[in-house]
């Protein structure tokens, strides 16, 4: 036999081998290598009506051909052989190999049998299987879901019309049920196939993501044929999960993603399935390769898991479980009949991870002798293949398992709050410049070999706030001291930036230190810091001013992250008065148990905070309504009590004063020694502008917004 190319297929053959060779009739003889083309020809079911039916296979892979190369769909007939005398009918394929194929024209209670197929150059035809399906005008009924939690819900079916194919009871018909993300996609779901005699039946869904929206749809099969009942949905509950401190740089969820206690396995998906519904064991159907934790491919980040914590909870990365693996010791632990490993850390805290096993496909296997975990860190080498936990025996490792594979997820979450270690500042006039410095890290510093917080720790986006509390001031200060020191953050993150270095100039982000007390520095950024090269408190001419520094001690009491600082009110009963009724100052009331916003309702009780208080206010009215030779600038500061009187401030210190010079917006702020809760009097004095004024009552006021970073 001679071997000759056809012309139109020649460039397509040059680039592929000579797997399959297939002979033409005619004068000259042809060959079509097909093997390195087609991979795959499979045949899937069949939704099926009394006169159509909708069919699915999968073709691989025609990525790279142009399509006027090949034709794809279904052969159908009555013969069991369609292969041989079928009538085709011509079907789409989708980006990953997906055929669908409509038939129409069908008879009620006919068998039919079908088989995708794949002709390449109108030369070579390969088939998948023969499957067969029955036309039929029975029904089935899609139920609501009912116990619907974050993490399970049951949902059931009824079928009408089986009268002379089954016998309830007595007949076991092929039911199941096909779970999607997406209304449009249900029929191509997740399949629940069930076997039963009865015509109602029911399904328990485990291991659903929190807040996520599922479609299912019911079905009963004859043959390879589906019958479908209607789409309904139903929304997974909220889930605030629980974190545990095990003293690492992130904090780890006690439960798997899909679970809702510590020994369920929750939901194995595939690297990067945001839906968890992908059961696929081709590689190509998980397009994310990279890194994925805190990313929209990571289920974590798409799960309704967090609550109001103020921190997002992700994907681990692969430096978090090798930290997770060094950082505790590892014990195989039974919990309530689960096997698994407990991992313990140094500040007595754990954590139980089960053997979950793994899914490949639709199959779970190794579930209660193995575990394992994906990071959200893919494997650079060979991006196939992404970073794991693998549990077995009870030990933990490090490993990699491919991305189609279902492995569990133990989310984690940084800390929105760290106690670093007091005992482990460094505390004193470091720099020799006068200043009192408290240490908790530096890079260049005796610090950097035993710091008092994991540097690693410290992760933000927003805003660091560190309160302090501090003694060994009363009766150590030098006749000449100042009655007061400016206290500020100095912070540079790994990389230097963002960083914040005090000016020590009083402004909102340091803390005015009347002597022995708690206090909070702080600073915002509008990028995200992580890490510290530098991260210290420095309170200017402290040492200088002290008789004798080594008798200061600091506990650094939290360093928050990213906290919201704002205090909401009601302000609307906000006033303009004359201050002590003398005619000479004025005052603006926010709340005030003896005065008039008390009794018009105004609460002030949930105010809680530490350190400062910064209240913008916008006042209007002076302009035009002063009294002729009036100084036009009024020395402006915050008076404050909180519920039990103390602490409290009534002004006298240049710290967080403005000076109002008509109307405006301004800024007052204090530094309140102690822990605030609520408030008895808490008001803005306008020192001298009362008697200024031509007509007071014209004088409108406004408070914007209630700045407490401490709060509690």
């Amino acid at each position: 036999m001679k071997i000759k190319y056809c012309a139109s297929a020649s460039v397509m053959i040059m680039a592929i081998s000579f797997a399959t060779l297939v002979s033409c009739s005619d004068e000259d003889d042809y060959s079509i290598a097909t093997g390195d083309i087609v991979t795959t020809v499979e045949t899937g079911d069949a939704a099926v009506t009394a006169k159509s039916a909708i069919t699915t296979g999968r073709v691989l892979d025609l990525t790279k051909q142009n399509s006027a190369s090949y034709s794809i769909g279904v052969v159908y007939s009555t013969n069991p052989d369609p292969t041989t005398a079928g009538t085709k009918a011509t079907g789409a394929i989708d980006s990953v190999g997906v055929v669908t194929t409509n038939l129409s024209a069908l008879t009620k209670g006919v068998t039919y049998y079908y088989a995708t197929y794949v002709t390449l150059e109108g030369k070579v035809t390969k088939y998948g299987d023969v499957k067969s399906f029955v036309a039929t005008d029975a029904k089935i009924a899609t139920g609501g879901a009912t116990g619907i939690t974050a993490t399970k819900a049951t949902i059931t079916a009824q079928t009408t019309g089986l009268d002379g194919i089954m016998v309830e009871g007595t007949t076991e018909m092929h039911y199941g049920f096909k779970i999607s993300s997406s209304e449009l996609n249900v029929q191509k779901g997740v399949d629940y196939p069930i076997t039963a005699t009865s015509n109602n039946i029911s399904q328990v869904l485990t291991g659903l993501i929190p807040g996520m929206t599922y479609y299912y749809t019911s079905y009963f099969q004859l043959g390879d044929g589906l019958v479908y009942g209607d789409t309904k949905s139903f929304k997974a509950e909220k889930q605030n999960m629980e974190y545990v401190d095990l003293g690492l740089s992130v904090l780890w969820a006690k439960c798997n993603i899909g679970a809702e206690e510590e020994q369920e396995t929750g939901a194995l998906v595939g690297y990067g399935d945001k839906t968890g519904l992908n059961r696929s064991e081709y590689i190509i159907d998980y397009s994310p390769t990279g890194d994925i934790f805190g990313t929209e491919n990571d289920i974590v980040n798409a799960a309704d898991i967090d609550g109001n914590a103020i921190m997002n909870s992700t994907m681990p990365t692969k430096a978090q479980m090798d930290e997770l693996i060094a950082g505790t010791t590892q014990e195989a632990k039974t919990v309530n009949g689960v096997a698994g490993i407990v991992f313990k850390a140094k500040n007595g805290n754990s954590i139980f991870m089960p053997y979950t096993g793994y899914r490949n496909a639709s199959t779970v296997n190794g579930a209660g002798t193995e575990g394992l975990y994906w990071t959200g860190s893919n494997y650079s080498i060979a991006t196939d293949y992404s970073n794991t936990l693998k549990l077995s025996a009870g030990n933990a490792t490090s490993g990699l398992s491919k991305r189609s594979l279902g492995l569990a997820i133990r989310p984690v979450r940084l800390s929105p709050v760290i106690k670093p270690n007091s005992d482990k500042l460094i505390v004193g006039d470091i720099e020799s410049n006068g200043n009192l410095r408290i240490e908790l890290y530096n890079q260049y510093g005796s610090s950097a070999k035993d710091p008092s917080i994991n540097p690693s720790q410290v992760k933000f986006s927003k805003n660091m706030v560190v309160t302090f509390k501090i003694t060994g001031i009363k009766d150590n200060l030098k006749p000449s001291a100042a009655a007061s020191h400016i206290a500020g953050l100095e912070y540079g993150d790994a990389d230097w930036s963002p960083s914040h270095f005090s000016k020590f100039t009083g402004d909102k982000y340091d803390a005015n230190v009347t002597g022995d007390g708690t206090y909070t520095v702080w600073m915002e950024t509008s990028s995200a810091a992580e890490g510290a090269t530098v991260f210290c408190v420095d309170i200017a001419n402290l040492s200088n001013d002290l008789l004798d520094p080594s008798q200061v001690k600091v506990e650094v009491e939290n360093i928050k992250f990213d906290v919201d600082p704002s205090f909401e009110m009601n302000y609307s009963n906000t006033v303009f008065i004359n201050k002590d009724g003398k005619g000479t100052d004025g005052r603006i009331e926010i709340y005030n148990e003896y005065g008039s916003t008390k009794t018009a309702g105004t609460n002030a009780s949930a105010l809680s905070f530490v350190g400062n208080m910064i209240v913008n206010f916008t006042i209007s009215g002076i302009d035009g309504n002063l009294i002729g030779g009036a100084s036009n600038s009024y020395l402006t500061e915050l008076s404050y009590a909180d519920a039990d009187w103390s602490p409290s401030y009534w002004g006298g210190s240049t710290f967080g004063r403005t000076t109002v010079t008509g109307d405006g917006t301004y800024t007052v702020f204090a530094s309140i020694n102690g822990d605030a809760k609520g408030a008895i009097v808490w008001t803005i004095e306008l020192y001298n502008l009362w008697k200024e004024l031509s007509d007071p009552s014209k004088v409108k006021v406004h408070i914007n917004s209630v700045i407490v970073p401490g709060k509690n």
